[in-house]
């Protein structure tokens, strides 16, 4: 089921409601006796933010991560055939 957000036009409190699509919130949830809403204090819905993932400046293509990888793995392993020319075994 879908959550709606509401906010109180009296109390302005902000509920997170899970309901199906057919149901609606008419009243604050919060109108009784030892709140400072009356009871057919109205609510509205308010429209959710999707998609708040930032973009980035620069995508990457697929497969660049594991190119970049192997690539400095080649190096790595240059380096390590270099040391070991100049290995001489200890006696």
């Amino acid at each position: 089921m879908p959550k709606y957000i509401y906010k109180c036009e009296e109390c302005e409190e902000i509920y997170n409601i899970v309901h199906t699509f057919s149901e609606t919130v008419d009243t604050c949830l919060q109108a009784n006796e030892q709140s400072k809403c009356n009871p057919a204090a109205k609510v509205s819905r308010i429209p959710q933010i999707i998609n708040l993932v930032k973009k980035q400046e620069k995508k990457t293509q697929v497969g660049q991560l594991v190119n970049e990888h192997i690539d400095s793995a080649k190096k790595e392993v240059e380096e390590y055939k270099e040391e070991m020319k100049n290995w001489i075994p200890k006696q």
